[in-house]
């Protein structure tokens, strides 16, 4: 069993919106902060061999708003693995709430041919590091 992967984000004055809190479009930027830095460390995001990630599914739910000042935790778990995706869960936490879940459905991509492509063995274990099914 894994750990998150765990990106830690500066919540700034822009992020913010009229009514005063983090603007829900900020919620989606942090949580790709913190896709991007598993999927880069995974070895997955490596345009000068040719591959990367899409995203086939996005589901985000708001459980509470986040203020400035102040900064918010993403973590990151691999929750299923399959033959050309891999599904991920993340919680965004900020002043010790989660603020956020998401669901992500990332697809592994051939940037030449613009097609899914499959998992690799390397690519499967590295990311055994992070995967936690109950989270």
């Amino acid at each position: 069993m894994g750990a998150p992967r765990v990106t830690t984000e500066k919540l700034r004055f822009n992020d913010t919106d009229m009514l005063g809190h983090i603007n829900n479009a900020i919620y989606s930027v942090i949580l790709e902060a913190g896709r991007v830095e598993l999927v880069r460390e995974a070895g997955l995001l490596d345009p000068e061999r040719g591959h990367g990630v899409v995203i086939a599914r996005l589901e985000l739910d708001f459980l509470r708003e986040m203020n400035w000042p102040g900064e918010v935790r993403c973590e990151t778990v691999i929750h299923k693995l399959g033959n050309k995706s891999f599904q991920l869960r993340q919680h965004l936490v900020s002043d010790g709430h989660i603020t956020a879940r998401a669901h992500t459905v990332l697809t592994t991509f051939d940037m030449a041919t613009r097609k899914a492509i499959p998992l690799t063995e390397a690519w499967r274990t590295t990311l055994d590091q992070w995967f936690v099914p109950e989270f």
